[in-house]
């Protein structure tokens, strides 16, 4: 389709170029644009970066093309004469306008549009005036079209002055280039590009939005573009166009759009085609399914199984008559998880239209987060050994919330397995995360609860079905042994998050909240002594309050880290950067990126059993694979933005990029792992890229 389009163009300019004042009448000019060059800054000096003007002054009812010409016509093109050393930018156009002609819709300049370039000077430039001389290329169109050559000239250090002004309203007429982040997806027979923004007030005209992509054929410029503004962003619709998304690794575009206050705006941005790869094609009903699916398999994780397992052991002593409790239980349960999932996930949505650059996990990246779980972690353990049992007022704290049938602890239990389960990804979990995250607050806040509801199926099914319940090991001595077993997951994870807090937090957080566990040993130890006297009471009460101030101490005054994680010289992976991974796409060597946090269980156990191995270190070793490892432990927004490239809004993420090819130099799309690592699947992934094999 594309190819008939440009023969069109080329029949026409040859009939129509050669005797074009016979076609239009005497009176026309015999270049219908002049052009000239003009600078912001003409006295110079070595290493200088100015910006120049090409100003095309184009007669009525003509124009001249836009970077993407639409479906005919071609860009202005500038070929310098300069001294060595000099090099430009790429032409930088104002907002295009669309028009029409026929069949076909091009995007173009009218009037006294001017196109802008940068210019960086060499650190030594030849003494006196110097004279850059451009050749001006262009197509300029109206019923016909008519190429034409153009030469100008640009003195610097010399007589010419600088037309600042002339080049800071140009550039007040060039799409803005915002970071926002974004998707596209292709949908039937439209492309869906939804942009993440809290600036939705500034898109409220939403019928004036247009699409402009920066690559030709992408969309079908015939068509309109259908904009729907939302609370979360903005999201573009519009008709396929002749090329695939498939063809490109990134998509560049502009949005035109008019302002509330009746200005024609622009802004410009990118979005990697790389993100259609990480399920955001998926429908909402498959994203709800992989949400259940995925928080079914997080009772399976080591942070989650323990807090099972205490429920579980509450049904066993439960009878065949209970059937009704053993269902409430199941309800308040359920409930308790509901809610967090409900609670997390509405603060994440909130903070993400707001602009913040979090994702799954965001809480931990808080070390009062962390300090406080450990703490509430550590008690459970001390409860679940027998070292105390609180009685009276307390037991609706105490024994409800980690072993005993209450509603009130089956409901607090819900609540704790939410919190334990943050730290972890399960399979399905990324697809779900990153659909509900591109959606409107009400589908995101189903897919998490989805996710919820998966955590407490297992649980719910035990509840209502008392054949299931039947298979459990009868009541017996064996329970409070089993009790006090699983004290020890409890006590192992208050240490693991314990280092966690040691990579975020300076070394006094994290011996303030060393002392605090000490406190909060020497506090329960007070409450179990019963004075006799009121000396020996008012010492309790003030050795209470001690022991209180020392576990709220470093709650309040969480200090963060000085200074990062340092890489060890003998480890085979540098620290992400978007700078190291630019630098290590330049080269011809593989690049295998791993996105990870100290507080991300399911990233710990992946690097122990796939990736620190030595068969794994030879691997990359023997293909001269670059590794690159990015730490999410604390925030970090250039992460969270290469997260979000991957429809990603969580760790672990895992990312391939192969080899260039040798023939064609090019490097092929980058290849995403699961989120279950093994070393099968990083030697077959790899494999299937290696050029060295036979």
């Amino acid at each position: 389709m594309k190819f008939f389009k440009v023969l069109f163009l080329t029949l026409i300019i040859a009939l129509f170029s050669t005797n074009a004042h016979a076609v239009t009448g005497n009176n026309e000019p015999d270049q219908y644009v002049s052009v000239r060059l003009l600078a912001d800054k003409t006295d110079v000096k070595g290493g200088d970066t100015i910006t120049i003007g090409i100003e095309n002054t184009i007669y009525p009812k003509w124009h001249i093309y836009w970077i993407n010409p639409g479906d005919s016509g071609t860009p202005l093109e500038a070929a310098w004469t300069t001294p060595v050393g000099f090099e430009f930018g790429a032409i930088q156009h104002p907002i295009p306008k669309t028009i029409d002609y026929g069949p076909l819709t091009n995007y173009g300049h009218e009037g006294k549009p001017v196109l802008l370039q940068t210019l960086k000077l060499p650190d030594t430039i030849p003494s006196g005036p110097i004279t850059l001389d451009a050749k001006i290329d262009l197509l300029v169109c109206h019923d016909i079209c008519i190429p034409e050559s153009h030469t100008a000239s640009l003195t610097l250090n010399g007589n010419q002055k600088a037309e600042t002004a002339a080049i800071q309203k140009a550039q007040m007429k060039l799409p803005q280039k915002v970071a926002y982040q974004g998707v596209i997806r292709e949908e039937g027979e439209n492309i869906t590009v939804t942009i993440a923004t809290e600036d939705t007030a500034a898109f409220s005209n939403a019928d004036t939005i247009r699409l402009l992509p920066i690559e030709w054929g992408i969309i079908d410029n015939t068509t309109k573009t259908s904009a729907k503004v939302t609370s979360d962003g903005v999201v573009l619709s519009h008709k396929k166009g002749d090329r695939a998304l498939s063809e490109i690794s990134e998509f560049p575009f502009a949005i035109a759009y008019t302002d509330p206050a009746g200005n024609e705006q622009a802004i410009e941005l990118s979005i990697s085609t790389s993100a259609m790869a990480a399920g955001s094609d998926i429908t909402f009903i498959q994203a709800l399914l992989l949400a259940i699916v995925g928080g079914l398999i997080l009772n399976l994780m080591p942070c989650v199984f323990p807090v099972l397992s205490m429920k579980a052991l509450s049904l066993v002593s439960l009878n065949d008559k209970e059937e009704k409790k053993a269902r409430a239980y199941g309800l308040s349960y359920t409930a308790g998880i509901l809610i967090s999932f409900g609670l997390i996930a509405g603060l994440l949505i909130a903070l993400k239209a707001g602009g913040a650059q979090i994702g799954w996990g965001f809480q931990l990246q808080n070390p009062i987060v962390i300090i406080v779980l450990s703490y509430l972690v550590f008690v459970i353990g001390l409860n679940l050994s027998g070292l105390f049992e609180f009685s009276g007022r307390f037991s609706y704290w105490g024994q409800n919330l980690a072993t005993k049938s209450g509603h009130g602890g089956a409901f607090w239990t819900g609540v704790l397995a939410t919190l334990v389960a943050t730290p972890c990804t399960a399979p399905f979990m990324g697809a779900a995360i990153g659909f509900a995250l591109t959606q409107n607050a009400f589908l995101s806040l189903l897919v998490f609860l989805g996710l919820g509801f998966g955590l407490a199926l297992p649980y719910l099914i035990l509840c209502y079905v008392p054949a299931l319940r039947q298979k459990l090991p009868k009541p017996g001595a064996w329970m409070e042994t089993f009790r006090q077993f699983l004290s020890f997951p409890m006590f192992i994870t208050a240490a693991w998050l314990i280092w966690v807090l040691s990579q975020q937090a300076a070394d006094t957080t994290l011996l303030a909240t060393l002392v605090g566990m000490i406190a909060i040993v020497f506090g329960l130890w007070l409450l179990k002594r019963t004075p006799n006297n009121s000396l020996a009471k008012t010492l309790r009460t003030i050795f209470l309050i001690v022991a209180i101030v020392g576990v709220i101490n470093p709650i309040v005054s969480a200090e963060p880290a000085t200074q990062s994680i340092s890489v060890s010289e003998e480890s085979n992976w540098s620290s992400y950067s978007p700078e190291t991974l630019s630098t290590a796409l330049e080269s011809k060597n593989p690049i295998f990126v791993n996105m990870t946090a100290a507080w991300c269980i399911t990233c710990k156990v992946n690097e122990r059993i796939a990736l620190d191995t030595d068969k794994t270190r030879q691997l990359f070793s023997d293909q001269n694979i670059t590794y690159l490892k990015g730490n999410w432990t604390n925030k970090d927004p250039e992460i969270t933005k290469f997260l979000n490239q991957f429809d990603r809004h969580g760790v672990p993420l895992y990312v391939f990029y192969p080899a260039p090819d040798e023939k064609t130099g090019e490097r092929p799309d980058p290849v995403l792992l699961p989120q279950l690592l093994t070393k099968n699947i990083i030697f077959e992934t790899i494999s299937d890229f290696d050029t060295n094999k036979e």
